[in-house]
């Protein structure tokens, strides 16, 4: 079946860094010496998504994920997929978790979802709307007042769809003239010269772990790039807010919210919140990849990072919750057609030519790439995790997750 790559409406957050593609590590040449034998791996998940569903072996999925790893198209040293149609599901990995000890990675290697985080988010959200706890049309001054100078502009609906006008981690963050100039633009001297120190401190240590509530203050000081619900711009920093929110209409921290909410309820045992830092628990080794070739483990590198980017996964138990979602298992009818229409998806994407509207997204941190696409009924998904960034990993993973959907 013919395919197209669609443009997701939640881009991926793009870390925007100070150094041009670090160039630490080993030469993607060792790495193909270390991927000469058994580069797919493929094994039975877990469970099966539905008591009925059978496991099956399919070259061509298994193909598909052996060339992110192999040949001209090589664009991580591993990943690993899930794909289930009605009665049946394939599961497979390819290539390496650790470059250095040559660790195969396993079908149920464990990697930051990134920006697919965010669906997650947006469920909970949506989950306390139907609760009556909050609405979508209110405020961030009705929450958080103070907290934004326009906070009374921007509504919960315009920071799930990233129309809030607000400016983005990568836009503070980046190096030079355009960085010096946002910092001006703080006229607390205090704030000003506590922004100044951590900027510092990242630029000697990389995996520096600094609460999101600092560049949430910094973009405070930033003048709005639009009116809220006028337009897009994709902004990790509305999401940190929304995460806020969240946690203060339901009275509980978030990790609880994610844990009572979601991860218990779908018996989610391989994933978690954790937003920055070393990865808790067994995990994939996640790379930067620079245009040369060579790698950089940037495993822990995750600034600034909170429900943005919090969730840690594996492809089966992130495609159990987008099944679980579709299914109405944790949003009732009105707010799940809502997620898909006006409040988070604006509609779907055709995935397959001629086939049924989709929906899913797309992530990309400083070391891991994520994709998934699902149908609106969670019958059919494909899930495709890959443990490294590279400069055309993101249009490789994005056409991929495509063929691995449209061909099950």
């Amino acid at each position: 079946m013919s395919t197209s790559v669609r443009p997701w409406l939640h881009r991926p957050y793009l870390r925007s860094s100070r150094r041009t593609w670090l160039v630490v590590g080993v030469v993607l040449a060792a790495l193909a010496a270390a991927l000469v034998v058994d580069l797919v791996v493929l094994t039975p998940s877990r469970r099966a998504p539905t008591p009925t569903a059978r496991f099956v072996t399919r070259n061509d999925l298994a193909s598909e994920i052996d060339g992110l790893v192999i040949g001209t198209a090589r664009t991580t040293p591993g990943a690993t997929a899930y794909v289930s149609w009605p009665g049946n599901y394939w599961v497979g990995a390819a290539g390496v978790a650790n470059v250095t000890t040559g660790a195969a990675i396993r079908p149920d290697a464990r990697m930051r979802l990134e920006s697919i985080s965010k669906d997650f988010l947006a469920t909970i959200v949506l989950q306390l709307t139907q609760e009556g706890k909050l609405r979508v049309s209110d405020t961030v001054a009705k929450w958080l007042p103070g907290l934004l100078p326009n906070g009374g502009k921007i509504t919960v609906r315009e920071l799930m769809t990233d129309r809030s006008g607000l400016i983005d981690d990568n836009d503070l963050l980046r190096s030079g003239a355009a960085a010096r100039g946002y910092l001006v633009r703080v006229k607390d001297s205090k704030l000003r010269a506590q922004l100044a120190a951590i900027a510092h401190r990242w630029d000697v240590n990389p995996a520096l772990e600094v609460s999101p509530i600092w560049l949430i203050r910094f973009a405070a000081w930033q003048p709005l790039l639009f009116t809220p619900g006028s337009r897009y711009h994709h902004s990790n920093i509305g999401w940190n807010i929304l995460g806020m929110i969240a946690a203060r209409a339901a009275g509980k921290p978030l990790p609880e919210l994610y844990r009572e909410r979601i991860f218990e309820p779908l018996g989610l045992k391989h994933t978690a919140y954790n937003p920055q830092g070393p990865i808790a628990g067994p995990h994939a080794n996640g790379y930067a990849i620079s245009p040369n070739g060579k790698l950089t483990d940037e495993t822990a590198w995750h600034f600034g990072k909170g429900p943005d980017g919090a969730i840690v996964s594996d492809a089966q138990d992130t495609a159990t919750f987008f099944t679980a979602l579709m299914q109405g298992r944790l949003l009732d009818r009105q707010q799940l057609d809502a997620m898909k229409g006006a409040d988070f998806w604006l509609g779907g994407e055709h995935s397959c030519a001629g086939g049924p509207v989709a929906y899913g997204g797309t992530g990309e941190g400083d070391a891991y790439t994520s994709e998934v696409i699902v149908n609106g009924n969670g019958t059919s998904i494909a899930v495709l995790l890959m443990n490294a960034r590279s400069p055309f990993g993101l249009q490789t993973a994005d056409a991929t997750v495509v063929n691995l959907y449209c061909a099950a």
